[in-house]
């Protein structure tokens, strides 16, 4: 590589870099708004879009807004030990969100639990939540990880005098990390705000069928 060029292909990373940050934690549709909301070049932003597009490594939603795409998670999930195709996370939780109307989200366990794959609910008072969003637990997590359909509560992890509205989490664990450096769960669960779930019982089977679906679709 010469020396003119390295400038040009770290440029180059560094745009795709803050694009799927930009993606990741921001509503946006159009290179237009990528292009305003990082000071880039329109035309330069538009070719960059389209082509990570081509790529898969930005997707849409059914609204049509931007989001990390299949390539960047499968690598994502391949660094975090999990034997899982990241193209098959986006139509399990949007079916799960349609079935419960709730906001429902996968995540990776460990000490704390950081967010993935996102739906926002449609249901009146469903919380928002972003893909990367990191997440304190309560209590501390218990040594054995449960079986079958378990609830969590939760506080979004920030500084001092940051929101600390509590969450509720019915999940279930798709996925144990087969990393001995990086050990965790692979976890699909459908939240509320705290004290605002009004049948569990149906969630909990709608939770139960979802990871059954995905058990047999493994094999």
């Amino acid at each position: 590589m010469s020396a003119t060029s390295t400038p040009s292909s770290l440029e180059a990373v560094r745009r795709f870099r803050d694009i799927l940050a930009l993606v990741s934690r921001e509503p946006v549709r159009t290179a237009y708004e990528v292009a305003s909301r990082l000071g880039l070049p329109v035309s330069s932003t538009y070719l960059a879009v389209a082509e990570m597009e081509r790529l898969s490594c930005l997707a849409r939603d059914e609204a049509g807004f931007l989001l990390v795409g299949a390539r960047p998670q499968q690598m994502a999930l391949d660094a975090l030990g999990f034997p899982v195709a990241a193209q098959r996370l986006a139509p399990l939780v949007r079916y799960l969100r349609d079935q419960t109307g709730e906001t429902v989200f996968m995540a990776h366990w460990t000490e704390m639990l950081s967010v993935g794959t996102t739906a926002i609910g449609f249901n009146p008072g469903s919380l928002v939540v972003e893909p990367f969003q990191a997440y304190r637990l309560a209590a501390p997590p218990p040594a054995r990880p449960p079986d079958g359909v378990f609830p969590l509560t939760l506080f979004a992890d920030g500084p001092l005098g940051a929101d600390t509205t509590a969450v509720d989490l019915l999940a279930v664990r798709l996925a144990r990390s087969r990393s001995s450096s990086r050990p965790g769960l692979l976890l699909v669960g459908v939240a509320r705000a705290a004290g605002e779930f009004a049948d569990t019982a149906y969630l909990s089977r709608e939770l139960v069928e979802t990871k059954a679906f995905f058990d047999r679709s493994r094999t």
